[in-house]
């Protein structure tokens, strides 16, 4: 209890320092940044820069990485290639923020600010600026870096003041920036300050005060050798002298300017002084100069991308052509300047400049007080806090010791529970596996009865094999039920007997010896020293038994099973492997508990018992068993057995305790294919052998031709191959069950049409429902009688019979669409016009010659449906699609004048011929060749109706008939009427019903 109570005690002491813990900032010492700086810096272009921050970047050198990307940054900077520029100082923010590296973060800050503001984004870089500042102002540091960067902070946002004409908030801002850099002793800060300071004078009209400024600035540039600042300086030179109108030393300052500047790559400057010597070439008329210097002009500001620039040379543009009293191309050039001066330095751009100022600083002084009614708030809650937190502690230790209290006594008594229900479970395993003893009993006397009866026949002696080998095989699952049951409970009082345990396992092996020859295994046992030990032989047979079983399980011929038994250090080690299928790791775990059985174990016959009371066995004698397992190689399972003496314990006596006559595997016979290839054929695919043997027998004895498959697989394949009248099938079956080989059935055209049988041991209505889902057509609930199997295999098939004569019918009735009573019965025919159409006959098959409806050899029903029945209903979909395209197949071979064979429709069909013939007999009742003639002569009424003007010998021809009496014949065994009657006779009927007069 202590214990928890300090846990907590800790807990609530950490919760009262969390808030005042901070992130830890990385920080670096001057000499390591100089260090940094001095190797960036002496990389001369930026593709050695690029190089070297990817280097710094992959060697976790962040600080010169950061640095690295400012330096590159500010170079693209100053050759005018500002996006660039921008991306990588956003990305040196990005990880000097993440770096913690403050210094860095607020130099990356103002150089994305100078970005945005040599682009024209001037309320996006006052919003850089001014985070820049805020953050230098509240950092701690006061090296002469933080004090430059804010410096450089109050610089720009001077900058941008002065460009929206803020001269006062502008001229604060510098004077701050200038006082800063005095202070830190820069010549180049000087400089600038004291430039921007000029050109606030210069726009007030404070000339002399201007110069005053900008000779100041040409001071510290030359001192610093600047010459970026020099030129500057001849350019605001330039400015004054124009607007004294001494313009020829204005001329001369801006060409100095611009001199110095073109060497360089940054144009945005060079624009600057280059754009001041086109106006004073405007302001003097001299266009030959002019116009040059502005194309040039307009070139690189949209090169550069400086829209302050662009507008410049745009207003010049509209002085010049106003100028020229080209009116039209001055207004042009006025609305693009005015628009681009717009977008800088709009109202509403100047205003959202403003308020963002105005907001920032009272953001800053919200904040500053937050964070102090903040720190006097979690005074007070933590002082709460600690008091809750103590109350809570004691409660919770009530609670505990009370809950601790309560599972104790829950627990004695849920123990006493399970022991009476663990005494109840026994008690029943006992009675009810007595109880399974008695009906076995004579079960097995009576099959011992029939076999030993010389009387019976041969059939009747292998009904009896069957049910002693089943008897047996049920009476050892019931004793390893009960021997589980005795090595639970108290009952099974161990019987030790001492003796050599080798030689007994030996004397176990050699009953299986002829079983193994048998199966063609090579059954090995290594153990060649004695080991005379205390053993319970009754348990070692068990062991062992069952080890053999599950190794012959799974062993096939000519593979090898081996046993060894040694001792070593105390320890008796019994070793069974084999090299048989092996065990899957999914199922390696599991193979120890009662009743579970591997994928595919339940083909071979296995009840999940065996193993379980190995296990069982293994913990009573308090020893371990593993088993190692690779699929396709083998099976090893391996106990370890302490060594114990026993006083008093028995000797063991020669012979005694030897297993009794225990099947490994019962050896059924396979159940035989029928040789006869006609009549009605069904196939039962059913995993249990004695099973499938057993419901073929009956199914024979009726006439019916029986073919086997053990599991739903080789069961769709076969079904596929045969094409059968009716399929028998088990639910549960290993690789495919019976509901999905069913589902798989049901979507195939070639054998979705025949019945399903479904034999399963699971009779709820869910499984049911589930099987009339899948296309069931009938459940056989096991233990089945033979009569009820006999029953529903005959009223499936009668049903086939049923829906196969409503579809004849249909289709016969479809031709002799004239009343028989109103044509005459005569043989007598018109001969055949002379076109050289018709030959002799061709060997062409006629209806007379094959299966015929009425001389079908399958006997129908003699009910018969009602009339208003369609065929298109008695049809599943998949069936009438079938017939659909059998018949839409033979139409266009017919529109084609090809011959139409029972091959080619096949082959169109994507059938072979015979699953053709079974298909097409089965769903229609008409062999392929009949069906055939009756789509030839369906094609032949309608075109003596719909053509009556054609010729026999024509309609013949277009029906696919090459022989013209063999149509005649045809026609009129099928329509009742010879051709020539049905015509003239149903041209009759037609006008009778149009004149009812």
């Amino acid at each position: 209890m202590l214990h928890i109570l300090f846990i907590l005690l800790s807990t609530s002491t950490l919760l009262e320092l969390l808030p005042s813990c901070q992130a830890r900032k990385s920080t670096f010492t001057p000499e390591e940044r100089r260090e940094a700086d001095s190797i960036v810096r002496q990389a001369k272009s930026l593709e050695e820069l690029e190089r070297l921050q990817r280097r710094f970047d992959k060697e976790g050198h962040r600080l010169a990485s950061i640095i690295a990307l400012r330096e590159q940054g500010k170079r693209l900077r100053n050759e005018s290639r500002f996006d660039e520029a921008l991306l990588v100082h956003s990305k040196a923010s990005e990880a000097a923020q993440d770096l913690q590296d403050t210094l860095e973060w607020v130099r990356a800050l103002n150089d994305v600010g100078t970005d945005y503001r040599r682009i024209g984004a001037l309320d996006v870089a006052q919003q850089y600026h001014y985070q820049a500042w805020l953050i230098s102002q509240e950092h701690s540091d006061t090296t002469a870096q933080a004090k430059k960067n804010q410096v450089v902070s109050l610089n720009g946002l001077g900058n941008i003041y002065m460009t929206l004409g803020n001269y006062q908030r502008a001229d604060s801002a510098l004077r701050m920036a200038l006082a800063g850099e005095i202070a830190l002793g820069s010549a180049v800060g000087q400089a600038i300050n004291y430039a921007n300071l000029g050109a606030i004078f210069e726009h007030r009209g404070m000339l002399d005060s201007a110069w005053r400024y900008y000779r100041l600035s040409m001071q510290f540039n030359e001192q610093d050798q600047n010459t970026l600042g020099i030129s500057l300086c001849h350019t605001y030179f330039g400015s004054l002298y124009e607007k004294a109108e001494d313009y020829e030393h204005a001329i001369a300052e801006y060409q100095q300017a611009y001199e110095l500047m073109s060497s360089s790559k940054d144009d945005w400057h060079a624009l600057t002084s280059l754009l001041a010597l086109s106006g004073i070439y405007l302001r003097l008329g001299q266009e030959e100069q002019l116009l040059p210097l502005l194309e040039r002009s307009t070139s690189v500001a949209r090169r550069i991308k400086s829209r302050e620039h662009l507008a410049e040379v745009y207003a010049l543009y509209y002085k010049y052509y106003k100028k020229q009293d080209d009116y039209i191309s001055a207004l042009y050039y006025q609305e693009l300047a005015t628009s681009l001066r717009d977008s800088l330095v709009g109202i509403e751009q100047v205003n959202r400049i403003q308020n963002t100022g105005i907001s920032i600083e009272r953001s800053r002084q919200t904040r500053q007080m937050n964070e102090v009614r903040l720190r006097l708030e979690h005074e007070q809650a933590t002082r709460h806090v600690s008091y809750a937190i103590f109350i809570l502690i004691l409660v919770l230790l009530i609670l505990l010791i009370g809950t601790l209290l309560y599972i104790q006594r829950v627990r004695t008594r849920s123990h006493q529970a399970l022991k009476q229900m663990s005494q109840m479970r026994e008690h029943f395993f006992t009675n009810i596996t007595h109880e399974f003893r008695t009906p076995l009993t004579v079960i097995l006397g009576l099959s011992q009865d029939l076999r030993r009866d010389p009387n019976n026949s041969h059939k009747v002696h292998e009904q009896a094999d069957t049910i002693q080998r089943q008897g047996n095989s049920l009476l050892t699952l019931i004793n390893q039920l009960l021997d589980i049951s005795k090595i639970r409970s108290a009952i099974g009082i161990p019987d030790m007997r001492h003796g050599d345990i080798r030689a007994y396992v030996g004397a176990l092996l050699e009953s299986y010896r002829d079983y193994a020859e048998s199966r063609h295994i090579y059954l090995l046992y290594k153990g060649d020293d004695p080991i005379v030990i205390d053993f319970v032989p009754s348990y070692i047979n068990k062991i062992v038994i069952n080890l053999l079983s599950n190794a012959f399980k799974f062993t096939p011929a000519y593979g090898t099973i081996q046993v060894t038994l040694e001792q070593a250090e105390g320890i008796l080690h019994l070793e069974v492997s084999d090299t048989g299928s092996g065990i899957s790791p999914e199922a390696l775990p599991h193979i120890f508990a009662p009743f579970y059985q591997a994928q595919g174990e339940s083909a071979s016959g296995g009840s999940g018992i065996g193993l379980a009371l190995v296990k069982q066995i293994v913990d009573t004698l308090e020893g371990e068993v593993s088993v190692t397992s690779t699929l396709g190689e083998g099976t090893k399972i391996h106990i370890a057995l302490p060594i114990q003496e026993y006083k008093g314990t028995k000797s063991l006596i020669g012979g005694e305790h030897l297993p009794c006559d225990l099947p490994l595997i019962s050896q059924i016979k396979e159940p035989s294919e029928p040789v006869a290839l006609a009549g009605t054929r069904i196939l039962i695919v059913e995993d249990h052998r004695d099973i499938a043997s057993y419901m073929g027998s009956l199914l024979s004895a009726h006439g019916y031709e029986v073919y086997y498959e053990p599991d739903g697989h080789k069961g769709l394949e076969r079904a596929k191959d045969l094409v059968p009248d009716l399929i028998i099938s088990d639910l549960m079956m290993p690789q495919l069950d019976g509901l999905e080989m069913t589902r798989l059935i049901r979507t195939n055209e070639v054998i979705s049409h025949i019945p399903i049988i479904m034999v399963t041991a699971k009779v709820t209505e869910e499984d049911r429902l589930r099987g009339l889902q899948a296309g069931v057509d009938a459940y056989l609930t096991k233990p089945f009688s033979s009569e009820e199997l006999c029953l529903r295999v005959e009223k499936l098939l009668e049903r086939q019979r049923h829906l196969q004569y409503h579809y004849m019918r249909h289709l016969a009735e479809g031709m002799k669409t004239l009343d028989k009573g109103t044509i005459a019965q005569t043989d007598d025919e018109v001969p055949p016009p002379d076109r050289g159409g018709a030959s002799a006959h061709d060997g062409e098959p006629t209806l007379t010659d094959h299966t015929e409806t009425k001389h079908s050899a399958k006997t129908y029903p003699e009910t018969e449906p009602s009339e208003g029945e369609d065929s298109a209903v008695l049809l599943s979909p998949i069936d009438q699609a079938f017939v659909t395209r059998a018949t839409e197949a033979i139409l266009l071979a017919l529109e084609k004048y090809q011959a139409v064979e029972v091959a080619s429709l096949a082959k169109t069909l994507c059938m072979s011929p015979s699953q053709l013939y079974r298909k097409m007999t089965a769903v229609t009742g008409h062999t392929p060749i009949n069906y055939i003639q009756h789509v030839k002569v369906k094609k032949a009424c309608q075109l003596l109706v719909e053509q009556p003007s054609m010729c026999l010998a024509e309609v013949a021809e277009r029906s696919g008939f090459n022989d013209y009496s063999n149509f005649l014949r045809t026609f009129k065994s099928l329509c009742g009427v010879p051709p020539s009657r049905y015509a003239r006779e149903r041209d009759s009927l037609t006008r009778r019903r149009s004149d009812p007069s």
